[in-house]
């Protein structure tokens, strides 16, 4: 956990499915760095669990927060689904090794329901993968919800992203609700007090290149191992990207994950609305399939009473400055 005035943090665990995009870490580390957050755990979730806790273990002790306890997850998706796993998970972050931290022994939904009942009002829970693990304790413990403080979701797409073209430039199907859509109508239909991160605003966040170039020089662990991380990324993002069929312009260095952890410590980085979100399953034109598919799951707004808070813009310039004062600064 961080040092400081417990009473003045935002007591904050990160869910996660750390270790096949760069921005899970670098939200991690995010949260390492941050005077605002008391940081509690980190849970992770979606397919190889054991993988990515081991993943997460080794970040923390690389940048000195050995303490952080960190839970494996649910791997699978609550639904029919099958979790996807690229190969390549934990590149350039194993590169001196493996870590002497290990998870801790237990399941990351017995201890994300303990600290939530233990700690009622006090815990916010930022998700940054499928909701899977948050799901199972809504289910676990009728509580879960009321005692929850705040649950901060990067997810969902409520204004696709369309040039004077008329064409659609962010992605329709998003990652990570679809990747456990069943757990996604759970949690969104919860009752708890969400806000929502969605891509079309996390695409307002692109890392800029002298930020890249800062890091590259600067002698903080965090910004090594942001270095690291980057380094196989661009080719290795566009083969990802051509795998499941998202156009190559989509390609870049977007901070989606650590904008929702900042969000933790600094609401006003983003401008929120309070809207009726339905999740739904809901007939969609995939461009890259050049089909209606009937299986994607999507966040859309209703004229009803609002279920919870949304981010319709962010203050890209400040947000992106302070994540890189905090890696190149910080530990």
């Amino acid at each position: 956990m961080t040092e400081g005035g417990a009473g003045a943090m935002e007591r904050l665990i990160i869910d996660t499915d750390i270790g096949t995009y760069y921005d899970d870490a670098f939200a991690v580390l995010l949260a390492a760095n941050s005077p605002e957050l008391r940081f509690e755990g980190v849970t992770t979730c979606y397919g190889d669990t054991a993988l990515r806790a081991e993943i997460a273990c080794k970040i923390l002790e690389f940048v000195g927060m050995p303490d952080v306890p960190v839970y494996a997850g649910i791997g699978d998706p609550l639904g029919e689904a099958e979790a996807l796993m690229f190969g390549f998970e934990g590149q350039g972050i194993f590169d001196d090794g493996r870590p002497e931290k290990q998870p801790e022994p237990g399941s990351a939904v017995d201890f994300l329901v303990r600290m939530v009942r233990e700690n009622p009002g006090e815990i916010t829970i930022c998700t940054l993968g499928a909701v899977t693990n948050v799901a199972a304790a809504i289910r676990q413990d009728p509580t879960f919800v009321t005692n929850l403080k705040h649950l901060i979701i990067m997810g969902g797409v409520i204004v696709p992203v369309v040039d004077e073209k008329g064409i659609t430039r962010s992605p329709i199907e998003e990652y990570n609700l679809n990747n456990d859509p069943v757990a996604a109508k759970i949690v969104m239909n919860s009752g708890a007090n969400i806000t929502l991160v969605p891509i079309d605003v996390t695409l307002r966040v692109p890392m800029a290149q002298r930020h890249i170039e800062a890091m590259e020089e600067a002698s903080s662990k965090s910004a090594q191992m942001v270095s690291r991380i980057l380094k196989p990324w661009p080719e290795q993002e566009r083969l990802i990207y051509l795998s499941v069929g998202i156009p190559t312009e989509f390609t870049g260095i977007w901070l989606h994950d650590p904008l929702t952890v900042a969000v933790a410590a600094d609401p006003g980085l983003i401008t929120s609305a309070r809207l009726h979100v339905a999740t739904e399953y809901a007939p969609t034109l995939v461009p890259r399939d050049l089909l209606i598919r009937h299986d994607v799951l999507r966040t859309i707004p209703k004229k009803k009473a609002p279920n919870m808070n949304v981010a319709v813009d962010v203050d890209a310039e400040r947000f992106t400055q302070l994540f890189a004062d905090l890696i190149v600064d910080g530990r």
